[in-house]
């Protein structure tokens, strides 16, 4: 990771995540720079061009200069909104890509799956997936969710995380294992909808009891969990069966 980058000279350097790229930028407008200040050194404009620019006027120069900062910030905003080899997750945190993508989903899922290949339970294969990683997977930690006008502290909505619970694997009665919907990022509630590995609703969390025909308690859905806290404990109680799906829409469960 740490060491010399090599200026990236061809079409892989105008990629944001290869840090050649920002060596060779660096050089070629260094280099640029230094071209431009030997020609205003010895090359004046022509009078026309100077009353025409208004070059003399303090304010040209300062609305010129704005110009190319603001071109820099737009630059900078953008890269810290949709991740470059500028601005790690280490240190400014994830975007909220990564959470629509499910990029550290699939990550843990790798994971726990290359466990299980090497005849790893379930439980092991979850207990080895870093604590760091979990909340990665965790749409608190989605810069887009919160919003311009929420009042009160920055630790108001799920508090402040302490620990990981470890990941609920839902069941029927029938023992299909099923996922909960998550949450999109720009949803403030969502319907709880619990699908099988194809993609079909088998149960869900109704709005109304007349429509309860794949409710927790008549589907019979069960809960246990794997890693963390709670590794081992399994729950059939249809209220903490609830209460576990409505928090698993929001990624890995933290306390």
């Amino acid at each position: 990771m740490y060491g010399p980058v090599n200026p990236s000279w061809g079409v892989e350097g105008f990629d944001p995540f290869v840090p050649g790229g920002i060596a060779s930028h660096h050089i070629a407008a260094g280099t640029l720079g230094i071209l431009a200040g030997l020609f205003h050194l010895s090359v004046r404009p022509p009078q026309r061009l100077y009353k025409g620019l208004r070059m003399g006027n303090i304010e040209t120069v300062l609305s010129s200069s704005i110009a190319a900062v603001f071109f820099a910030a737009f630059v900078v905003a953008g890269t810290m909104w949709y991740d470059s080899a500028t601005t790690p997750i280490e240190l400014f945190g994830l975007t909220r890509y990564q959470w629509d993508q499910g990029y550290f989903q699939q990550e843990i899922y790798q994971r726990v799956s290359a466990e299980l290949a090497e005849n790893q339970s379930l439980s092991e294969a979850w207990s080895k997936i870093p604590e760091k990683l979990a909340f990665d997977d965790y749409i608190g930690n989605n810069p887009a969710k919160g919003g311009l006008f929420r009042a009160g502290s920055m630790d108001n909505g799920d508090g402040i995380a302490v620990g990981w619970l470890g990941h609920p694997i839902f069941r029927d009665k029938e023992g299909r294992e099923l996922f909960v919907r998550r949450m999109p990022t720009f949803f403030e509630t969502f319907p709880v909808v619990l699908v099988d590995g194809d993609g079909i609703v088998r149960a869900d969390v109704p709005f109304r009891r007349a429509e309860s025909k794949y409710s927790v308690e008549q589907v019979g859905v069960t809960v246990e969990f794997y890693g963390g806290e709670l590794n081992g404990v399994s729950y059939s109680d249809p209220a903490t069966v609830k209460k576990y799906a409505r928090r698993a829409q929001l990624g890995e469960i933290f306390e």
